[in-house]
């Protein structure tokens, strides 16, 4: 097993090993999923359940479950849910982004088309959905389905505002915040609700989850400008190309250089995707970047706050942990 969103731990304490058995089972419970699908539905869902990446979200259950409480069976359940919700925008995202593969594999888009493609990802939500369906009463659901649809909507409208630069970055944070950021929240918050926290400390960690999504996408949003394919194990470049407005591409707008400043603009108001090989190369590109990850370590710090509301265990730490290895993920986009 790998999990490379852990490996760079800053001390030798092993954190992972907490909940090593326990995303076992999760990864058992994802496999067993396909079981529940029509038999001529099922061979593409295990292709697609075979390619399963850093299980980051399920971590988050599991580590937020420990440090509130315990790990119950309910929490494998809603960790294996959350994810199968999230492969499923990996589908959708693959289509909309034209991209071949995705940890060193090609993407089921590649592989079987793109109407294929959306049709399984919108099954593999649906079937999300009711498998929340047996962890909780009405008010749960009612998160779940909340968290679903934002993720949604989030899609439609990062699709819908390509190339636009009516776009603020408040309407960027409130995207992301929805498409990447919701996931992160309900992780938390959902974990904390099954172990029966108060309403104060669930909304706690539902404001944790949040920065720590937002951290995460300014994050992605660096590495697919300066990132390579090959260590990435993904298509990487294609934000660029789709005229995504990201936080570095906000930055490079902002530019103290009138040049480069103007040179994205009037790609962007063109519909062209931005030279960012010849634009790498300048002082204006690494200020944007320095600046997306000092944006991205701010949430992260912001993130550590909620968690001195829990007691010190080895699971509160472990989460510490989290926060610090992606501070160091996103100071690798710096250099």
């Amino acid at each position: 097993m790998s999990f490379p969103f852990f490996t760079k731990a800053r001390s030798q304490k092993q954190q992972l090993d907490l909940i090593r058995d326990e995303l076992r089972l999760v990864q058992k419970q994802i496999a067993a999923q396909v079981t529940s699908f029509e038999p001529h539905v099922q061979d593409y869902m295990a292709q697609i359940c075979k390619a399963q990446g850093k299980l980051i979200r399920p971590g988050l259950v599991l580590l937020t479950a420990g440090a509130t409480g315990g790990i119950k069976p309910e929490h494998i359940t809603f960790a294996a849910m959350l994810e199968l919700v999230h492969m499923a925008t990996l589908v959708h995202d693959d289509v909309l982004d034209h991209a071949d593969t995705r940890r060193d594999k090609p993407t089921p888009n590649a592989l079987w088309g793109n109407e294929l493609a959306v049709l399984l990802g919108d099954v593999m939500l649906s079937h999300a959905m009711v498998m929340g369906t047996e962890l909780g009463d009405t008010e749960f659901c009612r998160m779940i389905a909340q968290i679903v649809r934002d993720v949604c909507q989030g899609e439609v409208e990062q699709s819908s505002r390509l190339f636009d630069l009516d776009m603020t970055r408040a309407d960027y944070y409130e995207l992301i915040r929805k498409k990447t950021a919701s996931l992160f929240a309900a992780a938390m918050k959902g974990a904390a609700w099954i172990s029966g926290m108060p309403a104060d400390i669930v909304d706690e960690l539902n404001r944790m989850g949040t920065l720590l999504g937002i951290a995460y996408q300014i994050y992605d949003d660096c590495l697919d400008m300066v990132g390579n394919e090959h260590s990435a194990g993904k298509t990487l470049h294609t934000d660029a190309e789709k005229g995504k407005l990201t936080l570095p591409v906000y930055f490079l707008l902002e530019s103290s250089s009138d040049d480069i400043a103007a040179e994205v603009h009037d790609a962007i108001a063109r519909r062209e995707g931005i030279d960012y090989e010849r634009i790498s190369r300048t002082n204006a590109f690494q200020e944007a970047i320095s600046r997306s990850v000092d944006e991205g370590l701010a949430q992260t710090a912001a993130a550590r706050e909620s968690l001195w509301l829990l007691p010190q265990t080895p699971y509160r730490d472990a989460l510490v942990e989290m926060t610090y290895r992606l501070d160091e993920l996103l100071e690798d986009c710096r250099s």
